[in-house]
């Protein structure tokens, strides 16, 4: 008896990987069939303005889809090879893709891996960069707190969706607060213990809601084509990764304007810039961009430590001001700076049993919710659940704690 326990515990913990592969080999085979609904959306060329010397290359290719020369973030070499050099503002009329993710989930990450699979600028809902509408993606957290939609939200008809366990995500999110409140480098310390238990108290209700909330939202805005959903544990997986990455590249190049990198170079891009493994021969450059990215520190803008847990400025005019004003202290959008470096001790961050049962249940709402409209979600929701249903029995392990109606199957 025990040793069937063990199995179907094992399996259980399985599935979200599972899930994932699965359901990215399955949009793989898929997207062909999409490809029939691409816009026809041919303007003119703007060459970029940005060069550093750091990260000069200029190489021109011709892309078969359009009539205008493209200098790519990332450029295919033989035999699965890439460089990594910096991207350009998108054609004219190009459609956006909306980049949406509830904070902790490696939004980062996922931009600068945007970036180097298109060769095109990504902003974000804040324009903390200043690009507008004149970019490829659009980041935004939106309806969790700290996003908004863009004036230009009319335009955009399309998404990916980047979610993660929220026994994950959540304390990803606060180690960023903590950053912040502390003017620290972006992504460079985990937040102590004691500071995300007051922090917790506060906040994690509040954030267990709104990450259903985040889901519900873009899962009901866009059709099954017009909508991509990754995880991030997926993405940054050793064995899948690559796989995952190869299912964005596609589903980015399904609009009219944009032309990723080829498929047999997903696999060198992703792991410059997730596993932060770049190509051999420009590690020395790429290593001093993450240098300087993380002397940087962080303006207290956009943390207010006696209201909500972080919140956004007034208006994107403020935003813009404070970004002319301290230009050095924004965030930099870069092929060099991945995702995470924090330092620290990496020790659980506990819950109450309250609040992992809340968790728990918030899951299989979503879960039950699109089942039948999409299952690759529910299963990875069910992944989600098994692993904070293993952190409540370690809690009170002669406690009962129910597995969902029907099992994790």
């Amino acid at each position: 008896m025990a040793s069937k326990i063990i199995r179907r515990r094992a399996a259980a913990s399985s599935i979200l990987a599972l899930a994932t592969l699965c359901g990215t080999l399955a949009l793989l085979r898929a997207s062909s069939l999409r490809n029939n609904n691409k816009q026809t959306i041919i303007k003119e060329h703007h060459h970029a303005a940005a060069t550093d010397g750091s990260l000069s290359s200029s190489s021109t290719i011709t892309t078969s889809s359009s009539f205008y020369n493209r200098r790519q973030l990332s450029e295919a070499l033989p035999n699965g090879g890439c460089k990594l050099t910096w991207p350009k503002k998108p054609a004219p009329g190009t459609p956006i893709t909306y980049a949406a993710s509830y904070p902790g989930c490696g939004a980062r990450m996922t931009w600068n891996l945007v970036e180097a699979l298109t060769g095109l600028e990504t902003g974000d809902d804040w324009n903390n960069n200043g690009r507008g509408s004149e970019v490829v993606t659009v980041k935004t957290h939106y309806p969790q707190s700290n996003g908004i939609l863009p004036e230009f939200d009319d335009r955009i008809h399309r998404a990916f969706i980047v979610i993660r366990n929220p026994l994950e995500s959540i304390p990803s999110f606060f180690n960023h607060i903590y950053e912040m409140r502390n003017h620290l480098p972006v992504h460079s310390e985990r937040a102590p213990v004691e500071e995300w238990v007051k922090w917790r108290n506060a906040y994690v209700d509040i954030e267990i809601a709104e990450y259903k909330k985040f889901v519900f939202y873009w899962m009901d805005r866009y059709t099954p084509e017009n909508r991509h959903l990754i995880t991030y544990e997926g993405l940054t997986d050793d064995l899948i990764g690559a796989e995952v990455a190869k299912g964005l590249n596609e589903f980015l190049g399904l609009v009219e304007g944009v032309d990723p990198i080829e498929q047999e170079s997903v696999a060198c891009v992703w792991k410059a810039v997730v596993k932060n493994q770049p190509p051999a021969e420009q590690a020395a450059q790429i290593a001093k961009l993450q240098a300087l990215a993380l002397n940087q520190p962080q303006t207290q803008q956009g943390v207010n430590q006696q209201g909500p847990p972080f919140s956004a400025p007034e208006s994107q005019s403020e935003q813009q001001q404070q970004q002319q004003q301290q230009p050095l202290l924004r965030r930099r959008l870069d092929p060099g700076h991945h995702d995470s470096q924090r330092k620290g001790p990496a020790v659980p961050r506990p819950y109450t049993t309250k609040q992992l049962d809340s968790m728990m249940n918030m899951l299989l709402e979503i879960g039950e919710r699109f089942k039948a409209e999409d299952v690759r979600l529910y299963h990875i929701m069910m992944g989600y659940y098994e692993k904070v249903r293993e952190a409540r029995i370690k809690m009170t392990p002669d406690e009962t704690v129910q597995q969902p109606p029907g099992g994790f199957y």
